[in-house]
């Protein structure tokens, strides 16, 4: 049997404009490689600027349905959750407004990366 206690599963939890993406971008910075998926492309994109201002952009990655960087190095990713890769084996992975789980049109999508990326630390 696996033992799941070396990577956690967490939910910050909190009203809007009170740091969870914040916190979420502090999180993946300080690992050695990670990926973040939101709901929105400019979103996305926001934190992509972000992340390239603290790793440098040889190391940052933006993948959404209009824009695609991905540079040969990349070690951390940002993205749409529809874009994002579901294989891609990382030391952590965020899920902007996860709540969207419950979407009747896009939940699913949400559901299956946060599933495949927990399996996918597993290994």
């Amino acid at each position: 049997m696996t033992s799941f206690s070396s990577h956690p599963v967490k939910a910050v939890l909190g009203p809007t404009n009170t740091g969870k993406t914040h916190l979420a971008v502090e999180r993946l910075t300080a690992h050695s490689s990670g990926m973040i998926g939101f709901p929105l492309r400019l979103l996305a994109r926001e934190v992509y600027d972000r992340v390239v201002a603290v790793k440098g952009a040889a190391h940052v990655g933006l993948i959404t349905g209009e824009e695609r960087i991905m540079p040969p190095d990349a070690r951390y990713l940002l993205g749409t959750m529809e874009a994002l890769p579901v294989t891609r084996d990382v030391a952590f992975v965020g899920i902007d407004e996860a709540q969207l789980g419950a979407d009747p049109e896009r939940g699913h999508v949400f559901t299956d990366r946060l599933l495949r990326a927990a399996a996918a630390r597993k290994r």
